[in-house]
């Protein structure tokens, strides 16, 4: 009888114990890129930054989506459908900035 109450003890307080807890939060503040289509023709247009295709600019449209990228100063060009160039920028970017570009039909 003497083990058993020791025993239910333990398992007592043993229950009672709380396991400490760890929350880590990770802030992105890189900046973002995202475009303002004042032609639904410029939808096709294809987005290069530095050079480095990110696909079709109605990816990252203002209020949707942001191409999250790297602080610094940007070359934001703009492809149509042939290859050639229809828009081109440098836009410098600081941390925790956003920056809404307003493209339109540049055939």
């Amino acid at each position: 009888m003497k083990y058993l109450m020791i025993l239910m003890l333990a398992v007592f307080l043993a229950g009672c114990v709380q396991s400490p807890t760890h929350n880590t939060q990770v802030v992105d503040d890189r900046p973002g890129l995202a475009f303002e289509l004042l032609s639904s023709s410029a939808k096709v247009y294809e987005l290069k930054v530095d050079g480095v295709s990110y696909g079709r600019v109605d990816q990252y449209l203002a209020g949707e989506n942001r191409l999250r990228i790297i602080d610094g100063s940007h070359r934001i060009e703009l492809f149509d459908r042939q290859g050639k160039v229809v828009y081109s920028q440098r836009v410098y970017l600081g941390s925790g900035s956003n920056r809404i570009l307003k493209i339109g039909n540049y055939e």
